[in-house]
C-alpha cells in the first residue's frame, strides 16, 4: 500500500493547505533549521494516532493548530491526511485509494476519518497495525533510534530485536503467570498453616467434650436454686429500702431550707467583704500617694536651697570679672597710645638715618674713583655708544621687515574650516549615539546571560526535584500495588468464607436458601485493630456462630443443613438469647483500674443495619477487656465473677484458671482476616492520598519545568537576537569610528595650519614689539652713555679738588649714623614688648567676656528653675492636704465595715453548722439506699443476664415462703452447686459438635491443598512453554536479521563484513546482542571501537536489515545520516537508490550526498515568519534530461 500523498492544512507552521506527492523512488525533504521540516514527520505520527502532546513538542494537543504570525491570525483547526494507493487491495477497503485523516478544532474536539467516514482512533491504529505499521515499527526512524543502537549496552539492545520478533506479549503473559504463581504459593502456605492449626485443635476438643455433660447437670441445679434465692432476697431488701426512703425524704426538705439560708448569709458576707476590700485598697493607695508626695516635697526643698546658693556665688563671680575687664581695657588704651608714639619716632629716625646713608654713599663713591680707571671707563663708554648707534640702525631695518611679514600673514584667507568642523561634530554625535546603543545592547546581553544562568540553575534544581519525586512516586506506587494485592487476596479469602466450619460456610455460600439468617458473627462485627487478639480469644468458637432473626429461622436452617448433608452450625436467634451483662456498679469499680479497656460488648460495633445487640451481649456482655495479665490478676482479686481477657489474648476465668501463651499468628481466623483487611484499607487510603498528592506535586513540577524550559528557550532566542544586534552595532560603530578619525585628521590638519599662521602673526607682533622696545632701550642707553661719557670727562678734570673735601664730610657723617642705629634698635625692642602686652590684654578681655555671658545665661536658667520648683512645691502641698483628708475618711468607713462583717460571719457560721448536720444525716440515708439499690440491681442483673427473667417472673417461679429459714437453705444449696462447678473448671459446651466440624474442615483443607499443588505445577509448565516460544521466535528473528545484516553491510560500506553475536548464546531469554563490524581496510571489531561515522552507518545498516526482515509500506528517515561524513553519506544514499527494500523512503536531510540521489526533492522554506511553504523539484526528470543531452 504505497503512500502517495500527504496533505497538511493548518498543522503547526503549515498555515496554508500543503500537498506533498510521493512518487516512485526516493523523496527528499530539505530546508534550513527552523523552517518546519520536523513538522512533516510529526504530522505523519499525529495522523497515525500519536496521543502524547509532549512527544509532538507541545503542552496540549491544541498546540498543533497554527498559532498565528505577525501578519496572520491563528487558525481554528488543524487537519492532516495520508493517502495510500490500494489498487492491489492490500488494505481491506474496496477502493483504489484509501485516505486517513485526523482533524482537531480549537475547541478541543477532534476526529478521525477513513475515506471521509468518521471512525475511532482504535480503528485507525488497527488499520496501520494490519499493514505492519505500529508505534514500535520502523515506519519512522529518527536520529534518536540510531542513538538507541549506538549508546545502549548489548543487554539493552535486545529490546529492539524482541520488538522485531514480536515476543513482548509473550513476556507479558509470563509476568502474569509469575504473579499468579506467587499468589498460588501464598495460598498454599496459608492452607498449610490452617491444616497444622486444625491438627493441633482436634485432640484438645476431644478432651473438652467429656466435661461438658457434668457441667450441664450442676449448672441446671444451680440455676433453679439461685433464681428462687435471688427473688426472695430482692423482695426482702426492697422492703428495707422503702422504710429508709421515707426518712430520707423528710430530711431532704429540711436540708433544702438550710441550703437557702446558708447561701443568703454567705452572699451578704461576700458582698460586705468586697466593699471592705475596695475601701482598704483605696486607703492603701492613698497612703502610698502621701508617702510619694512627702518624698517629692523634701527633694524640692533641697533643690531650692542648692539653687539659691549657686545664684549667690555666680553674682560674686560676675562682679569680679567685670572689674577685671574694666582695668584691662584701660591698660589696653594706654598701651596702644604708647605703641603709636614709638612707631612715629622710629619712622622719623629711620628717615633721618637713610638721608645720612645716601649722602655718605655718594661721597664714598666719589672718593673711591681712580683717574686711570676713569680714563678706561671713558674708552669703554665711548665704544658702547658707537655700538648702540649701529644697533639702532639694524633694529630699524628689522622693524620694517617684520611689519611687512605681518601684513602678508594677515592677508592670507586660505584657512577656512567651517565645513569640516560641522561634519566632524555630526559624525561624533552619531558615533556617541552608536556607543550608547552598543552599551545598552551589551547590558541587555549581560542581563539575558545572567537570566539564562539563573534559569539553568532553576531548571537543574527542578530536574533534581523531578527525579527525586519520580522515585518517591514509583516507590509509593509499588508499595500500593503490593498492599492492594494483599488486600485483594484477603478479600477473596473472605468472600470464599475461608476459616469457617464446613456447615457455616455452606450457609454463608447459599444465603438465599436460608431465610432469616443474618450472617456469621465474624462478618457482622468490627472493632479497633489492637483488640484483635482479645476479641478472638473472647469469642472463641462464637466467631463461627450464625445470627438469625428468630428461633424459627434457626430451626429451618438446621433442617436445611440436615437435608443437604451440609454439616453443622451453631445459630444465635435474636429472640431467644439470654442477655449477659455486668452491673454498672461493677463497671464503676473496674474503671478505677488504669489498664481497664472496657466491656467487650461495648467495644465492638455492628456492620449490619439490623440490631444484633442481643447476640453481641450474649457472646461478650460478661467479658472484661484489660491491657496486661498483671492488670487482669489485680481485677480478678476484686471482681471474680466474669471472664477477664488481655490484649494479648490471655484469659482469667471466673473460677480462677489462667490461660495464655504464644498465639498462632497465622491462624486464618475470620476476625484476623477482617482486621487485617480493615488495616490494609486504611493503609491503601493513606497510600492513595500520599500518591495523589505526590502525583499532583509531580505534575506541578513538570509544568514548572516546561515553563522554565520555554522561558529558557525564549531567553536563548533573545540572546541570539541581542548578540546579532551587537555584532551589527559593532560593524556600524567601526565604520563610523573610521569616518570620525578621517574628519579628525582633516580638522587637525586645518587647525594646525591656522595655528601656525596665528602663531606666526603673534610671533611677528611680539618680535615687532620687542624690536620697538629694543629701539627705545637703545636710544635711552645711547643718551645714558653719552651723559656718562661727558660726566667721566668732567670727573677726570675735577678729581683732585674733590678728594679732600669728601674725607672731611665722611668723618662727620659716620658718628651720626651710629647714633641713629642704636636709637632704632631700642625703639624696635620697645615696640615688640608693647605688641605682646596688647595681645595678652585682648585675649584676657575676650576670655572674661565669654565667662560673663555664660554666667548671665546660668543666672536666667537658675531663676526659671527656682520659679518652677516653687510652683511644684505649692501644687504638692495642696495635693498632700487633700489626700490626708481622704485617708481620714476611709479609715472611718473601714471601722464601720469591720463591725458589720463580724455580725454577718456569726449568722453564716450558725446556719452552716445546722446545714452540715442535716447533710451528714442525708448522706447516711443515701449510702444505705445506694447499698440496697446495688444489692437489688446486682440480683436483678443476674436474673436478667443469666436467666433472662424479670423479678415478677422469678418470684412467681420461686418455691416455698419468703422467710429467713428458706433463704438460708437456698443459699446453702447454691454454694454447694458452685463448688462443684468450680471443681469441674471451664468447659466448652459446644466441644462435641465443634470437634466434628473441625474434622470436616480438616478433610476439606487437605483436598484444597492438593488442588493448589496441581495448580502450581500447571503454572510452572505454562511458564516453561512460554519461555520455549520466546526462545524459538527470538532465535529465528535474530538469525534472519543477522543474515540480512551480513548481506547488506558490504553493500552499504562498499566492502568489509559484519555480523551479530549473542553475548550469552546458552541464555536466549536474557542474552545481549553485540555488533561486530569490519569496514573496508580495517580489522574486525566491536561497534563501540569504530569511529563515530562508522558506528552511525553500521547502526543504520542494522535498521535496514530489520526493515528487510519486517518491511513496512513507507519509512520516514529523519536526519539519520546527520552524523556521517561525506563518504559515508554517499554510501548511504547509493544504498537507498539501488537496493530493493520493498519500502518507500521519505528522507529528511541536510546532506548534499543524500539530496543528489533523491528522485524528488521538496524544499521547506519560511519566507514569511512563522509560516512554512513547500517547493518541489523532480530530480528524476532533471536526471533523465541530463542523460538524454
Amino acid at each position: 500500500m504505497p503512500l502517495t500523498e500527504l496533505v497538511l492544512d493548518g498543522f503547526k507552521s503549515f498555515a496554508d493547505k500543503t500537498v506533498i506527492h510521493f512518487n516512485k523512488g526516493i523523496t527528499g525533504i530539505v530546508g534550513p533549521n527552523g523552517s518546519g521540516k520536523s513538522n512533516i514527520t510529526e504530522a505523519i505520527r499525529w495522523v497515525m494516532g500519536e496521543s502524547s502532546a509532549k512527544s509532538l513538542r507541545g503542552t496540549n494537543m491544541k498546540d498543533v493548530i497554527f498559532a498565528g504570525s505577525q501578519y496572520r491570525k491563528p487558525m481554528n483547526k488543524a487537519e492532516v491526511t495520508l493517502i495510500f494507493d490500494n489498487k492491489n487491495r492490500e488494505i481491506a477497503f474496496e477502493t483504489d485509494q484509501v485516505s486517513v485523516t485526523r482533524r482537531i478544532l480549537r475547541s478541543g474536539d477532534s476526529e478521525f476519518l477513513i475515506n471521509n467516514q468518521q471512525v475511532r482512533m482504535r480503528d485507525v491504529r488497527t488499520l496501520f497495525l494490519d499493514s505492519g505499521i505500529s508505534p514500535n515499527s520502523l515506519a519512522i526512524i529518527s536520529q534518536g533510534r540510531v542513538d538507541q543502537i549506538l549508546n545502549s549496552r548489548p543487554e539493552q539492545r535486545r529490546i529492539i530485536f524482541e520488538e522485531a520478533a514480536g515476543v513482548l506479549h509473550f513476556k507479558q503473559q509470563k509476568e502474569e503467570a509469575q504473579n499468579q504463581l506467587k499468589k498460588t504459593q501464598d495460598n498454599l502456605i496459608r492452607i498449610n498453616d490452617l491444616v497444622k492449626e486444625l491438627e493441633s485443635r482436634l485432640e484438645p476438643l476431644n478432651e473438652q467434650s467429656s466435661l461438658a455433660k457434668e457441667y450441664k447437670f450442676q449448672k441446671s441445679g444451680l440455676d433453679n436454686k439461685l433464681k428462687s434465692l435471688l427473688a426472695f432476697e430482692i423482695e426482702n431488701i426492697n422492703q428495707q429500702r422503702e422504710d429508709i426512703q421515707k426518712s430520707a425524704d423528710k430530711n431532704k426538705i429540711l436540708l433544702a431550707k438550710l441550703d437557702d439560708e446558708v447561701k443568703d448569709s454567705q452572699a451578704a458576707v461576700t458582698q460586705q467583704r468586697a466593699e471592705y476590700k475596695k475601701l482598704r485598697d483605696e486607703r492603701d493607695h492613698t497612703q502610698n500617694k502621701l508617702l510619694k508626695l512627702s518624698k517629692d516635697l523634701s527633694e524640692l526643698n533641697a533643690s531650692l536651697q542648692i539653687a539659691e546658693q549657686s545664684r549667690q556665688f555666680d553674682d560674686a563671680t560676675k562682679e569680679e570679672y567685670k572689674n577685671q575687664v574694666k582695668q584691662l581695657k584701660q591698660n589696653l588704651v594706654q598701651l596702644k597710645a604708647d605703641l603709636d608714639e614709638l612707631k612715629k619716632e622710629k619712622k622719623k629716625l629711620q628717615d633721618e638715618q637713610n638721608v645720612l646713608k645716601i649722602e655718605r654713599g655718594q661721597l664714598t663713591g666719589e672718593l673711591n674713583e681712580d683717574p686711570e680707571e676713569l680714563n678706561k671707563k671713558l674708552d669703554d663708554v665711548r665704544n658702547n655708544y658707537m655700538q648702540l648707534l649701529q644697533d639702532q640702525a639694524t633694529t630699524n631695518n628689522q622693524i620694517v621687515n617684520l611689519n611687512s611679514d605681518l601684513r602678508r600673514s594677515k592677508a592670507d584667507t586660505t584657512y577656512q574650516t567651517g565645513d569640516v568642523s560641522k561634519q566632524l561634530t555630526d559624525a561624533q554625535e552619531q558615533l556617541e549615539q552608536l556607543r550608547i546603543e552598543g552599551k545598552k545592547l551589551t547590558d541587555k546581553r549581560q542581563k539575558e546571560q545572567n537570566a539564562i544562568v539563573r534559569i539553568n540553575k532553576q531548571n537543574n534544581q527542578l530536574n533534581t526535584e523531578l527525579t527525586n519525586l519520580r522515585q518517591v512516586v514509583n516507590a509509593e506506587r509499588n508499595e500500593l500495588e503490593k498492599v492492594e494485592a494483599r488486600h485483594e487476596a484477603l478479600v477473596n479469602i473472605q468472600k470464599r468464607h475461608e476459616g469457617y466450619y464446613y456447615g457455616v460456610r455452606n450457609v454463608l455460600n447459599h444465603m438465599n436458601d436460608f431465610a432469616g439468617v443474618i450472617g456469621a458473627v465474624g462478618e457482622l462485627i468490627t472493632f479497633p485493630a489492637e483488640l484483635e487478639a482479645a476479641m478472638t480469644t473472647a469469642l472463641g468458637g462464637g466467631v463461627q456462630d450464625l445470627i438469625t432473626e428468630s428461633r424459627i429461622s434457626a430451626r429451618n436452617a438446621i433442617n436445611k443443613l440436615k437435608q443437604n448433608h451440609g454439616g453443622r452450625a451453631t445459630f444465635l436467634p435474636l429472640d431467644g438469647l439470654r442477655q449477659y451483662g455486668i452491673p454498672q456498679s461493677t463497671v464503676t469499680t473496674l474503671k478505677s483500674y488504669d489498664g481497664f479497656r472496657g466491656i467487650a460488648s461495648d467495644l465492638v460495633e455492628s456492620k449490619t443495619d439490623q440490631d444484633i445487640t442481643a447476640a453481641i451481649n450474649y457472646l461478650l456482655g460478661s467479658v472484661v477487656i484489660v491491657d496486661t495479665i498483671d492488670t487482669a490478676m489485680s481485677v480478678a482479686q476484686r471482681v471474680n465473677r466474669y471472664r477477664i481477657v488481655t490484649l494479648d489474648g490471655d484469659v482469667i476465668s471466673p473460677g480462677g484458671s489462667m490461660t495464655g501463651g504464644q498465639r498462632n499468628q497465622r491462624s486464618n481466623s475470620p476476625l484476623q482476616t477482617a482486621t487485617e483487611i480493615n488495616q490494609l484499607e486504611k493503609q491503601i487510603k493513606t497510600l492513595k492520598q500520599n500518591l495523589n498528592e505526590d502525583q499532583d506535586k509531580l505534575e506541578s513540577l513538570v509544568d514548572q519545568s516546561n515553563k522554565v524550559n520555554a522561558e529558557l528557550q525564549d531567553l536563548q532566542d533573545a540572546l541570539r537576537e541581542t548578540s546579532q544586534a551587537i555584532n551589527e552595532a559593532a560593524i556600524s560603530f567601526q565604520g563610523q569610528e573610521k569616518e570620525v578619525k578621517r574628519l579628525l585628521d582633516a580638522n587637525t590638519l586645518y587647525k594646525s595650519r591656522i595655528k601656525d599662521r596665528n602663531d606666526r602673526i603673534e610671533l611677528l607682533k611680539k618680535q615687532i614689539k620687542e624690536a620697538n622696545d629694543k629701539q627705545m632701550l637703545l636710544t635711552k642707553q645711547g643718551e645714558e652713555q653719552k651723559a656718562k661719557m661727558n660726566d667721566l670727562q668732567d670727573k677726570i678734570k675735577n678729581f683732585n679738588n674733590l678728594s679732600q673735601r669728601i674725607q672731611d664730610e665722611l668723618s662727620k657723617l659716620d658718628p651720626k649714623i651710629a647714633v641713629y642705629t642704636n636709637k632704632l634698635e631700642n625703639l624696635s625692642s620697645q615696640e615688640n614688648e608693647k605688641n605682646h602686652q596688647i595681645d595678652s590684654s585682648e585675649k584676657q578681655i575676650e576670655d572674661l567676656t565669654t565667662k560673663l555671658t555664660i554666667l548671665a545665661q546660668n543666672d536666667e536658667n537658675s531663676m526659671n528653675q527656682t520659679a518652677n520648683l516653687e510652683k511644684q512645691k505649692s501644687t504638692i502641698e495642696q495635693k498632700n492636704n487633700e489626700l490626708q483628708a481622704r485617708l481620714n475618711d476611709l479609715s472611718s468607713q473601714l471601722g464601720q465595715f469591720d463591725a458589720q462583717i463580724n455580725q454577718l460571719d456569726q449568722v453564716a457560721s450558725r446556719n452552716y453548722d445546722l446545714r452540715k448536720d442535716a447533710a451528714i444525716e442525708q448522706e447516711d440515708y443515701s449510702v444505705k439506699i445506694a447499698k440496697f439499690n446495688s444489692s437489688i440491681n446486682q440480683r436483678l442483673e443476674t436474673l436478667r443476664d443469666d436467666y433472662s427473667l424479670t423479678f415478677e417472673a422469678a418470684i412467681a417461679q420461686a418455691e416455698g415462703e419468703n422467710n429467713e429459714e428458706t433463704r438460708n437453705e437456698l443459699a446453702k444449696s447454691v454454694k454447694l452447686h458452685r463448688m462443684s462447678i468450680e471443681d469441674i473448671g471451664p468447659v466448652n459446651l459446644d466441644s462435641i459438635q465443634e470437634y466434628e466440624d473441625v474434622k470436616q474442615r480438616y478433610d476439606f483443607l487437605n483436598g484444597q491443598q492438593n488442588d493448589l499443588l496441581k495448580a502450581r505445577d500447571d503454572l510452572e509448565k505454562s511458564m516453561t512453554e512460554l519461555d520455549d516460544e520466546v526462545k524459538t521466535r527470538f532465535k529465528h528473528t535474530f538469525d534472519t536479521i543477522a543474515e540480512s545484516f551480513q548481506k547488506i553491510f558490504p553493500v552499504v560500506f562498499g566492502g568489509g563484513k559484519a555480523k551479530l553475536e549473542l553475548t550469552e548464546p546458552d541464555n536466549l531469554l536474557e542474552t545481549g546482542i553485540e555488533i561486530i563490524a569490519q569496514p573496508p581496510g580495517k580489522k574486525l571489531q566491536r561497534l563501540s571501537l569504530l569511529s563515530g561515522g562508522e558506528r552511525a552507518l553500521t547502526a543504520i545498516t542494522l535498521l535496514f536489515a530489520m526493515l528487510q526482515v519486517n518491511p513496512v509500506p513507507f519509512c520516514v528517515l529523519d536526519e539519520v545520516e546527520a552524523a556521517l561524513d561525506d563518504a559515508n553519506v554517499a554510501r548511504f544514499a547509493e544504498f537507498l537508490l539501488k537496493y530493493d527494500m520493498k519500502t518507500k523512503f521519505i528522507v529528511i536531510t541536510h546532506r548534499r550526498g543524500t539530496m543528489r540521489q533523491a528522485d524528488q526533492l521538496y524544499g521547506v522554506v519560511m519566507q514569511e515568519s512563522g509560516v512554512s511553504q513547500v517547493v518541489s523539484v523532480s530530480l528524476k526528470e532533471m536526471k533523465d534530461k541530463h542523460e538524454v543531452n
